[in-house]
């Protein structure tokens, strides 16, 4: 019989998801959210997501993936809270320069910690930005029981249109700044969610129907796993859908509030406009991207293109 790893303590459970697909929109969600009463700076960790994503491919055993999670956001937990490691790039979206009020970690960083150690314990919760969080969100779940999870959706054209300026469909994933957990074959290397499309993901030359293939496998999943769980879990899954959360700034943050049990902060308002909320969406330019990418594909991606579409228009 084997042993199973045992469970860790951690400092607080008390933590928001926020994620969705590679540019749907959580950088813009992200510092928001922060900006709300009771809120820290929110967390990046790629390290975390990279486990999650193996647990994903079952390459790493729930029990593993579970203590591996809590003990990673424990750390980052426990160094906010007392300021250390702290990120001050001014140029960069998860720098505390941003958070709503930066001195209360300048306040920390100078504190000796014997006195921090004794508020560890505190009323405040922790944004993450996670990518393609719906992928087994009961891992999630499971393993901090007061989280909660905001799945942000956003149309497909305006992904495969994002994606192909990042060039997310092969070419980053070379970069050696590249954090997403990847894997060589052949000469190239492929991004988790290519895991054993990888022959027929190479064979492919036209970057538009890369995309759509990977977008068939990793946001139809997504969608489909947010509907399901969404009914199990009523009160701990929240859905944002980019264009509201864009044009509807306000709207959208009331009732995501009213799902985080807090309010406004006096600065909200400040990182709302920071972040440009409250903005029309062109949707003459999107039609004009949908009919630029069907031109660039060939009537089996078009179909595929086409279920995309439908799936991101099926309600919760």
């Amino acid at each position: 019989m084997k042993k199973k790893i045992p469970d860790t303590n951690i400092i607080s459970s008390r933590l928001v998801f926020i994620g969705g697909l590679t540019r749907c929109g959580k950088s813009f969600l992200c510092p928001i959210v922060s900006s709300l009463k009771n809120s820290e700076m929110f967390i990046c960790e790629s390290v975390a997501e990279n486990i999650y994503y193996s647990y994903y491919l079952k390459k790493i055993n729930y029990d593993f993936s579970k203590y591996l999670l809590k003990h990673i956001y424990n750390e980052r937990i426990y160094n906010l809270k007392i300021g250390r490691n702290l990120n001050k790039r001014i140029d960069d979206y998860s720098s505390i320069l941003n958070f709503k009020d930066p001195k209360i970690y300048f306040k920390r960083e100078k504190s000796s910690i014997k006195q921090l150690y004794k508020k560890l314990i505190s009323k405040s919760f922790y944004p993450i930005m996670f990518h393609d969080i719906m992928l087994s969100p009961n891992l999630i779940l499971q393993s901090f029981k007061n989280a909660k999870i905001i799945f942000v959706d956003r149309h497909p054209v305006d992904m495969i249109i994002e994606w192909d300026k990042k060039g997310y469909y092969g070419k980053f994933f070379s970069d050696k700044r590249n954090s997403t957990l990847s894997f060589k074959y052949g000469n190239n290397l492929y991004p988790y969610w290519c895991y054993g499309n990888e022959k027929k993901f190479s064979k492919i030359k036209n970057k538009f129907e890369k995309i759509i293939l990977i977008l068939e496998k990793i946001y139809i999943e997504q969608k489909k796993n947010f509907l399901k769980f969404k009914k199990r879990y009523p009160k701990k899954i929240f859905y944002v859908n980019y264009d509201h959360m864009i044009g509807k700034t306000d709207l959208i943050l009331k009732n995501l509030s009213k799902f985080l049990n807090t309010k406004k902060d006096n600065k909200t308002d400040l990182i709302i406009n920071r972040e440009n909320g409250n903005r029309k969406i062109n949707i003459k330019d999107r039609l004009k991207n949908r009919n630029y990418i069907q031109k660039q594909i060939s009537y089996k991606y078009i179909k595929i293109f086409n279920y995309l579409e439908k799936i991101y228009e099926r309600k919760i």
